[in-house]
């Protein structure tokens, strides 16, 4: 009883600080890591009830405003910019008997009593509830059901007993109003501060939390609750709320990973299957384990790997997404099919997971559409877009990255990545002097690719362009290999040039220990050239059939 009196006299001067407060029929003191602790078997938590329209004209919300929005039934919060809605699943229409009143109310209307079903009852049709603004590391020993508005992820979070646990929230789109409103409601906190104007209850603190009732489903369902009234259920660790008509979960950003499918294998290829996901709107699939440099598929649960090797296994990585988040991943692990002589069909598309080492310079996943029958090399295989490209150019003017792909200088596998203002890594070699062809072992088409793939010979750059009466840009475009002007790495200065007028591909011959002969081409002319070993070139690869 010490407790309430404690706040009852804080509603006397409005907004004094306090130190931890409890409210409850005990007489318990409140737990360590709460700096507001709510308790009761019989009553629930009420925040303030707003609708939309009321909602949206609150001037100035401060980060982590709560309420209950009685126009769409759910949760609200305001995450410093835009008010979101919390995601929330049916649980029961049960409702209990039990309104026993005689809780604490915190309101702009003098001498207003609390609703029977509230210990806390918070109301103020302009004014949310301001709970701690802090991060999960900066509170020790945290009780079950503690809730913060968490200011790593501007989500509110709550601990389940084992883990924090954040709750799934939607942009309704609306963004913070402006404007000023007097400071009318209580402080809870430790440094004195006045309440936020937008807040009928700050409870404010940098190491706390604040708990509300803890009930269990049967205690819960007891209760003859009132529109907005928020509990704890301390059975299924989830915080709910009553809508009018039934008990609402809050959902969190868990969803579950995708369960193997059976995956189709071939001599150079796999089919890779998963199942469907209940809550899902996508997949992301990967070789390595990493969600965020993952190909996103969409709602596909397939997807078919090319260019692989015969008798091999591989490892592949799919997850489950939505709005709310991803799921942990799955691990697909499949063998292709024993070698046999056939495999790959030129024309088909090569789904290539590159990983950043010695040759990719950033992790990436590419399809490369495959093309063959190319005048004056009929009998070779070419993919259709450049080495390390997202995608085949749009034009060939194309002077984006993502058509571009990476860059080589003559010999060196190491490949560079160039997004029109920084250079992936950094650019070191400024001199190549050595009397060599570009060697198998540093050839990025064959380390990329597989076995097979290489870079064309000056040979196969001459007849391609002589056979195929190239005489500028428009020749090599209007060919089935789509090249375009993807410009060049400066030898002396790392810097990007020509991309988007000038075409630059290496072949796999030097012309001097100095020089290397590539394909070169802009709006007047197309011819085979010797160039500077150092430059940075991007690469065709080609394969014999």
């Amino acid at each position: 009883m010490k407790k309430v009196v404690l706040l009852l006299f804080v509603l006397a001067i409005c907004i004094q600080a306090v130190a931890q407060v409890s409210i409850n029929t005990d007489g318990t003191a409140p737990d360590n890591s709460a700096m507001l602790d709510v308790k009761g078997t019989t009553h629930g938590f009420l925040i303030p009830r707003i609708s939309t329209a009321m909602r949206d004209v609150i001037p100035s919300p401060a980060a982590g405003l709560l309420i209950y929005n009685t126009t769409t039934n759910l949760l609200n919060v305001y995450n410093g910019s835009t008010w979101y809605s919390l995601e929330a699943a049916f649980i029961t229409s049960t409702s209990g008997t039990i309104s026993a009143g005689g809780g604490v109310a915190i309101n702009a209307v003098p001498g207003s009593t609390p609703d029977n079903s509230a210990i806390l009852d918070v109301n103020n049709p302009t004014r949310g509830i301001l709970i701690p603004r802090t991060t999960p590391e900066s509170i020790t020993s945290s009780a079950t059901g503690l809730i913060i508005y968490n200011t790593n992820t501007n989500l509110l979070s709550y601990y389940n007993g084992m883990s924090w646990v954040s709750l799934c929230s939607i942009s309704t789109g609306v963004p913070g109003a402006t404007g000023s409103q007097t400071a009318l409601g209580v402080a809870i906190n430790t440094s004195n501060d006045a309440p936020h104007p937008s807040a009928m209850l700050d409870v404010a603190a940098a190491n706390k939390g604040v708990l509300i009732p803890r009930l269990t489903a049967t205690q819960r369902n007891a209760i003859l609750p009132v529109t907005g009234l928020v509990v704890y259920n301390a059975s299924l660790n989830s915080i709910e709320f009553y809508n009018g008509t039934a008990w609402y979960q809050v959902t969190t950003n868990y969803i579950p990973p995708p369960i193997p499918g059976t995956n189709v294998p071939a001599e150079n290829q796999v089919i890779w299957n998963w199942n469907f996901v209940q809550g899902a709107t996508g997949y992301r699939w990967n070789t390595t384990n990493s969600f965020a440099t993952a190909t996103d598929v969409g709602a596909a649960t397939t997807i078919t790997e090319t260019g692989l090797t015969c008798n091999t296994a591989y490892t592949r990585y799919v997850w489950a997404y939505n709005t709310c988040g991803n799921s942990t991943p799955v691990i697909l692990n499949q063998s292709t099919s024993a070698c046999t002589g056939g495999g790959f069909t030129c024309g088909q598309s090569l789904i290539i997971s590159h990983v950043a080492g010695p040759v990719a310079p950033v992790n990436k996943t590419t399809a490369y559409g495959t093309v063959t029958n190319i005048p004056g090399e009929v009998s070779k295989c070419w993919i259709t877009s450049n080495l390390g490209s997202d995608h085949q150019a749009i034009a060939v003017t194309d002077a984006t990255e993502a058509s571009a792909g990476w860059y080589w200088q003559f010999n060196l596998k190491k490949g560079y990545k160039h997004d029109g203002s920084t250079l992936t890594p950094a650019w070191t070699i400024t001199i190549i002097n050595e009397n060599s062809d570009w060697l198998s072992a540093n050839d990025p088409c064959n380390l990329e690719l597989g076995t097979g793939w290489r870079l064309p010979t000056y040979t196969e750059w001459y007849n391609v362009d002589n056979t195929g009466g190239w005489t500028n840009a428009n020749g090599p475009w209007g060919s089935g290999l789509k090249l375009h002007a993807a410009g060049c790495i400066e030898a002396s200065s790392g810097l990007l040039f020509d991309r988007g007028s000038y075409g630059y591909y290496w072949s796999s011959i030097q012309y001097s220990s100095f020089s290397g002969w590539d394909l070169f081409f802009y709006g007047y002319n197309c011819n085979v050239q010797a160039y500077n070993k150092a430059h940075g070139f991007p690469v065709r690869c080609i394969k014999n059939l």
